[in-house]
């Protein structure tokens, strides 16, 4: 599995939209609220809150995102990651 960087995360109602780069590609995700808060096992209630969640896991995020690239799930349209369980 070829490494993942991930960049502009934002947060909004239903998660996290970020830019997932790999070998020079961008590559568009959404990783719902639920995602994250299954992994913090506590329910997030701000954006505030939603991106630290994110950044204390974005490694782990970015192995997830490049596991849904390897399986195929890039293209034109988001890909969507509701769980951050592998």
């Amino acid at each position: 599995m070829a490494r993942l960087s991930i960049s502009n995360p934002v947060a909004g109602l239903d998660g996290v939209e970020f830019l997932g780069i790999r070998d020079g590609v961008a590559q568009k995700f959404v990783l719902y609220r639920d995602g994250l808060e299954d992994i913090e096992d506590k329910l997030i209630e701000t954006d505030d809150e939603l991106l630290d969640a994110f950044s204390k896991h974005a490694a782990h995020i970015a192995q997830v995102a490049a596991k849904a690239l390897d399986d195929g799930k890039g293209g034109p349209k988001p890909v969507v990651l509701q769980t951050l369980f592998l």
